[in-house]
C-alpha cells in the first residue's frame, strides 16, 4: 500500500421524496427530486477550490445523480461507482416512517434509538458490518487515483456518520448522535502508511452513551 494523505469531502446525496417525507430509504432507490438537484448544484459550487481530482459514487441511484452533477459543475471526469459506499441495509423498514416501524417492531426501534451498535434490524445489516466495508474501501488503494489532489465522495447518512465517528475516535453507540442532512459536506483528510489508515476531522462533543 503507498503511503498518501489524501483530503476527502464525504457528500450526503441530495432530497429525495423518501428523505423529505422520513421514510427509511436503505436500499431502496427513489430518485433526487428537484430540490435535490439543486443541492447537488450547490454541492459542486461549495466543492470549487478544494483541490478536488475525482469522484466516487455509491451505486444508489439518488447518489450517482448526485455525483453526476457536482462532475458536471466542477468539470471532472464521469463519478467512478463502488458498492462499498451503499448505504445500511434497513430489510423490513425500507419505504416505511418511523410511526410505522414503531407499530410493527416497537422493541426493535426502541434498541435501535438507544443502542444502534448493537441492534439488529429485521432483514437488514448491523453498524458493525457497515464499518468493516468501509474500512475495506479505506484501504483499497485502486480508487484513489487523485494525483496529489482531493476525492469527493458521493454516499449516505449511515456510512458518513460511522466514517466521522471513525475520524473522532467514536464508538458506534454515538450513530445517532451524529447529524448528516441531504446535501450535506464534511471534509476530512485519509491517512495511509506502512498499511495501517487513519481518519481525521473535529466533532463537537458529544454525550455518553445512552444505558437506560
Amino acid at each position: 500500500m503507498t503511503d498518501a494523505i489524501i483530503p476527502l469531502l464525504l457528500v450526503r446525496h441530495g432530497q429525495t421524496e423518501w428523505s423529505r417525507s422520513g421514510r427509511y430509504q436503505g436500499r431502496c432507490d427513489p430518485p433526487l427530486i428537484d430540490e435535490g438537484r439543486a443541492q447537488a448544484v450547490q454541492i459542486g459550487m461549495r466543492a470549487r477550490g478544494q483541490g478536488v481530482r475525482s469522484i466516487l459514487s455509491s451505486p444508489l441511484r439518488r447518489a450517482r445523480e448526485t455525483a453526476e452533477i457536482v462532475a458536471a459543475t466542477l468539470g471532472l471526469d464521469a463519478p467512478r461507482v463502488d458498492s462499498r459506499l451503499i448505504e445500511l441495509a434497513y430489510g423490513a423498514w425500507e419505504g416505511l416512517t418511523q410511526a410505522e416501524v414503531r407499530a410493527c417492531w416497537p422493541d426493535q426501534l426502541r434498541q435501535w434509538k438507544r443502542a444502534p451498535d448493537t441492534a439488529a434490524l429485521p432483514g437488514g445489516e448491523s453498524l458493525a458490518a457497515v464499518r468493516q466495508r468501509l474500512q475495506q474501501f479505506l484501504r483499497d488503494p485502486r480508487w484513489a487515483v487523485h494525483d496529489g489532489g482531493g476525492v469527493l465522495i458521493v454516499s449516505h447518512a449511515g456510512p458518513i456518520r460511522i466514517a466521522l465517528l471513525e475520524a473522532a475516535g467514536m464508538s458506534l453507540c454515538m450513530f445517532r448522535q451524529v447529524s448528516v442532512a441531504t446535501g450535506s459536506l464534511h471534509a476530512l483528510t485519509l491517512r495511509r502508511r506502512h498499511g495501517n489508515i487513519s481518519l481525521s476531522t473535529q466533532l463537537p462533543e458529544q454525550q455518553p452513551c445512552a444505558l437506560q
